[in-house]
């Protein structure tokens, strides 16, 4: 999204439940990138994932614990799936066993399985370039919907952008978030879109073990992003195990306003054919994040919309299957490879992510990352 605002303007935003008192925080400890802005986070919460008992292997029905997850990252591939009936109605009492999963045609032995019932770190991606004041507090006041909607047991990652990726909280459980207002200060020229994606898919959620999601709310409109681009965020996320949602809110009806501004009329019917594209780009942008993850994209036409998709995206997110398997043998990497998921019972009707591009393979014996 672009903005057209003074840069000496300053607006705030506080994302917090009212009736909660601010707490001490701790101040971030080592310094942030280039062009990232990093607001004073809560202490994160210690990881409740279960630590297998002796002698379990990958196939036990149970979660891993975090040094096995991060070490078995680049071959364990993670499908997320939800499974509803010939209606509709989703089904949420399934298990390991009323799964089938197909990796090019190749049936694959699960190694993994994650029930809806445990949790997500969900990194919850605010645009706010070009906002004003009003169209601020509407930010706030979806993200609080947003961030109500969640679980007890998950956890929330924190960013808004617009000229600057702006961390306003690493990874906390919802009970630290509470304690704390959060805030966004001056805005800044331009739409990092797609260096926010590239940055918090890479350098945020790749450490963190567990359930993980994107919920990205935007336009789809880049503008200046230097490190990250179109083509390459989605190859990177072919490549991740993380889900991604997106909120995309209707910004063209602000066009003619913008337009307005240009006395040329050449120069203007330029811009409104350039910014029409843009916007067409951002559409298919968020439909193939979504799409390529096992996610799913949302419309808002209005700010005024978004509470209403968060809240289709935290039920979706309550109720999602988690599935894990080493591929049966040699994969390339940088190989595109099909991916099918079933349920033993015919009645059932699977959504889950349909094909992922193989990383460079990592040892299941004891490898680095």
């Amino acid at each position: 999204m672009k903005t057209f605002i003074c840069s000496s303007l300053v607006c705030l935003v506080w994302l917090t439940a009212a009736s909660v008192r601010a707490q001490d925080v701790i101040p971030v400890a080592p310094p942030p990138p280039p062009n990232v802005l990093v607001a004073p986070t809560l202490r994160p919460a210690q990881t409740t994932a279960s630590t297998p008992a002796p002698g379990a292997t990958p196939e036990a029905e149970t979660e891993f614990d975090d040094h096995d997850t991060v070490r078995v990252s680049t071959n364990l591939i993670t499908v997320p799936a939800e499974v509803m009936d010939r209606s509709g109605r989703y089904i949420g009492n399934l298990r390991k066993q009323d799964f089938r999963v197909f990796e090019n045609g190749v049936e694959q032995d699960l190694a993994y399985f994650a029930s809806v019932e445990q949790p997500f770190t969900v990194a919850l991606l605010l645009d706010v370039s070009g906002s004003t004041k009003t169209r601020l507090q509407a930010i706030r006041s979806a993200a609080n919907a947003f961030i109500k909607g969640l679980r007890p047991n998950d956890r929330l990652l924190l960013v808004s952008f617009d000229g600057k990726i702006n961390v306003l909280t690493e990874a906390v459980t919802l009970n630290d978030l509470r304690k704390k207002k959060l805030r966004l200060d001056a805005l800044n020229d331009g739409t990092l879109l797609y260096d926010t994606v590239s940055f918090v898919l890479n350098q945020r959620l790749a450490g963190i073990p567990g359930r993980r999601a994107i919920v990205l709310l935007t336009d789809g409109v880049d503008g200046g992003s230097k490190k990250g681009s179109y083509k390459q965020t989605l190859r990177d996320v072919e490549e991740a195990d993380v889900v991604i949602y997106t909120v995309q809110y209707n910004t063209l009806p602000d066009l003619p306003a913008r337009l307005s501004q240009i006395m040329n009329p050449k120069a203007r019917a330029h811009t409104q054919a350039r910014m029409l594209k843009e916007y067409a780009v951002g559409s298919t942008y968020l439909e193939a994040l979504a799409r390529k993850t096992g996610g799913r994209l949302q419309k808002a036409e209005s700010l005024a919309d978004v509470p209403q998709a968060f809240a289709a995206i935290t039920e979706e997110l309550g109720r999602q299957y988690s599935l894990g398997y080493y591929p049966k043998g040699q994969v390339q990497a940088g190989e595109k490879r099909d991916i099918k998921v079933r349920t033993r019972s015919a009645n059932f009707v699977v959504r889950a992510r349909q094909s992922y591009v193989a990383a460079a393979p990592a040892s299941r014996n004891g490898g680095q990352d």
